[in-house]
């Protein structure tokens, strides 16, 4: 069997994850990835909620 890795090749979201409730409020949309590391660099460490980034799209078109 052969496992290809695909690129994701889209752009970036960042995320407040709120501990407690696992609510989520998208701070910013539309980084690159190192837009989105310095976003997430920008805001102090929390108890009640962390801030990190994922991948803005899922869809098959955003992977080569």
């Amino acid at each position: 069997m052969h496992n290809e890795e695909k690129t994701y090749i889209g752009t970036y979201k960042v995320v407040k994850i709120f501990r407690v409730s696992k609510r989520r409020k998208v701070i910013e949309r539309g980084l690159t990835m190192d837009e989105a590391k310095r976003v997430v660099n920008s805001f102090p460490n929390s108890e009640k909620s962390m801030v990190v980034f994922m991948k803005q799209f899922t869809s098959d078109k955003y992977y080569v």
